[in-house]
């Protein structure tokens, strides 16, 4: 199967997939996707938060400004978290504007957004339709497969019932999280199966908003002693996301007026609602032994599964995209070496599993586990409970809603293709953010004016940051590249600031804008940076000259 009829074949065709072909697209790789339903079918009631680093990488794609085109939630609606014992009822603790970031933040190329699944999907689809290098097929299954040394043979069946064939170097299973390509692998996911069932549905409810008197919020968290671990998220439109754990774990989760009953009982009153989608979900924490078999490589939740409390699961999934990309890309146009895609799960392995392991005691702290008898009281020793309870959540809880840390500093210290300087990156903290130049770490971003940032100026492939004063000599950075294939851009910038942050002369940084390697000078062996930073070698630590 030398020639095969596509490098790259993703299967499915959400945000993890979609972005796993614009990174390639990046890079020059055309992809086709199959994608199991049809264009314009979104599934509701997922993700909300598309996290500050994911949108670093949406900015990359040219996706950024058209997801925040794209939400449909009202803007009387408080881009805010809110604690409440009922709408009609009180304010326990209200994070206000929280979720805003309606302003830039200096140490981030882009801002998060919060803002429904089915504006996410739609702002990939629409790109993935338009753009050039990516043929996204809806209404297609995948049926079967078989990989050989050369490539894998996918058999589909398209929207009509017609039975194909396709061939590819590479296949991506984005398939989610029953993904049939894992499962037809035989690979076993590992961790905590069966952490929770929840019953969550989308829900139209026309005549909500008026009714709500606890203000509107983008984020309701119910804090009563109901103890039914419950949220209500705005969707925009009269749409609302409605979760809950049911009470008796023998309760039908999948039940309509089970999940009514619920909503009713912690509103605090009756109003028209009619289920779109929804029922069981049962809440996982696993992560696949490997990311790569063979040419089939695994992505977004066919490689792992995470408690939503905290906002990572698509957002660990855009973080794959951006990895898995650039190296597949470098693969399939000869500058990148045999280590390349193996260091793919080796360094989004530990990643991921750090913050599993965050999320899990995130989902720990349940509104539930701040319920109090009598804290509805309309009393002064309720109110008193309420402001006692509203500080616990508010210590307890910020890391949470404000992981900057988990979304900024994880990092991939230690792979095989970053060349060690001997420093050692700051302790991982959920909820705090320290900029770090160890390589590995994601590079430390300033603003150069008001609309520039630093990100902006990378280049596509590799860049070659050169921060000191006076010219300097790269060509035997660009020779060596040169030879090998591996494209390199060089930026000098004679900013103060930017010398200051990153305390060397030279920043070697990757494609997804992590630092690979740097130093004071031009180090002896330029060639062997660049074979260890391709994945040609596994030669470190590298001394200068």
């Amino acid at each position: 199967m030398v020639n095969s009829e596509n490098q790259v074949v993703i299967v499915g065709g959400g945000p993890v997939g979609i972005g796993t072909a614009l990174e390639l697209a990046r890079h020059g790789v055309p992809t086709l996707i199959l994608e199991a339903r049809n264009r314009g079918e979104y599934n509701l009631a997922r993700t909300n938060l598309t996290n500050i680093r994911s949108m670093e990488h949406f900015r990359r794609w040219g996706i950024a400004d058209d997801l925040r085109g794209n939400d449909p939630v009202e803007r009387d609606f408080a881009r805010s978290i809110t604690y409440v014992t009922a709408l009609n009822g009180h304010v326990v603790l209200d994070l206000a504007q929280l979720v805003a970031f309606d302003f830039q933040i200096p140490f981030a190329s882009d801002r998060p957004v919060w803002a429904p699944n089915d504006a996410i999907e739609k702002t990939f689809q629409d790109k993935a339709v338009e753009h050039a290098l990516i043929d996204i097929r809806f209404g297609c299954t995948v049926t079967g497969f078989e990989q050989s040394a050369d490539g894998v043979r996918m058999d589909y069946q398209d929207g009509s019932g017609t039975a194909l064939t396709t061939t590819a170097d590479y296949v991506i299973a984005a398939d989610g999280s029953r993904s049939s390509i894992r499962k037809a692998l035989g690979v076993r996911m590992e961790g905590i199966p069966e952490l929770a069932e929840f019953s969550i549905w989308n829900v139209y409810a026309p005549t909500l908003k008026d009714r709500i008197e606890v203000g509107k919020s983008s984020f309701v968290l119910f804090v009563n002693e109901h103890r039914d671990y419950a949220m209500l998220i705005p969707q925009g439109n009269d749409h609302y996301e409605f979760g809950f754990v049911p009470r008796d774990a023998d309760a039908d989760a999948d039940s309509w007026p089970l999940a009514r009953e619920a909503l009713y009982r912690n509103a605090g009153f009756e109003f028209d609602a009619d289920p779109v989608s929804g029922g069981a979900v049962t809440i996982r924490s696993l992560l696949a032994p490997n990311f790569r078999y063979g040419r089939i490589l695994l992505a977004g939740d066919a490689a792992h599964l995470i408690s939503p409390m905290g906002g990572f699961g698509m957002n660990l999934g855009i973080g794959d995209a951006a990895d898995l990309g650039w190296k597949l890309a470098g693969v399939l146009q000869g500058w990148g070496g045999p280590a390349l895609l193996d260091s793919y799960a080796q360094e989004r392995r530990p990643v991921i599993a750090w913050i599993q392991e965050a999320c899990l005691v995130n989902t720990e702290r349940s509104p539930a586990s701040f319920a109090r008898d009598n804290i509805s009281a309309s009393t002064p020793e309720g109110e008193a409970l309420r402001e006692a309870v509203g500080e616990e959540i508010r210590t307890v809880k910020q890391a949470e809603f404000q992981s900057f840390g988990a979304q900024l500093g994880s990092n991939y210290h230690g792979s095989p293709i970053v060349v060690s300087d001997g420093s050692e990156p700051p302790t991982l903290a959920q909820g705090i953010y320290e900029p770090s130049v160890t390589p590995g770490c994601r590079a430390p971003h300033v603003w150069l004016d008001n609309e520039t940032s630093l990100y902006d100026r990378f280049g596509v492939g590799f860049t070659l940051l050169v921060t000191g004063d006076e010219p300097v000599d790269t060509s035997s950075f660009e020779t060596a590249a040169k030879e090998r294939g591996m494209p390199l851009d060089v930026l000098a910038l004679s900013v103060p600031s930017i010398r200051e942050m990153y305390g060397t002369g030279f920043v070697l940084i990757r494609p997804d804008q992590h630092i690979a390697w740097r130093g004071d000078s031009t180090p002896a062996d330029v060639g062997a940076v660049l074979d260890t930073v391709r994945g040609a070698t596994a030669l470190w630590p590298v001394e200068s000259a």
